[in-house]
């Protein structure tokens, strides 16, 4: 067997594999978006929309995420616009969470501070 006849097949194992493993963690997560989160959706606390350029949307989902710990808190960022959709997941452990949330609140301050 030549390298070239090899390189299908061995594409189509990596491949297979991938889609495996992607599939094992949406049943395990619980959704597909559980999946990109890699951890379980407990529930979803709220969202705001945000401002963008004029033809695209964007919001901020949060979440609160299951078991592993280190994953307690789930950003959903989502942008939409004419022809395109964008999700984008971020994961925070609860100390990472309570930085944002402080990070937040100081920014919200300094908006008429200058």
């Amino acid at each position: 067997m030549s390298l070239e006849n090899a390189f299908p097949i061995l594409f189509a194992v990596v491949f297979a594999g991938v889609a495996l493993t992607f599939i094992v963690k949406i049943f395990k997560h619980g959704g597909f978006k559980a999946a990109l989160f890699g951890a379980s959706i407990r529930r979803t606390v709220g969202e705001v929309a945000g401002g963008g350029p004029k033809m695209m949307s964007i919001v901020l989902k949060v979440h609160s995420l299951g078991d592993p710990p280190e994953k307690a808190v789930g950003l959903e960022v989502v942008t939409k616009s004419f022809a395109s959709y964008n999700m984008m997941p971020v994961t925070l452990s609860a100390s990472q969470a309570s930085e944002l949330a402080k990070l937040l609140e100081s920014a919200k301050y300094d908006v008429g501070a200058t």
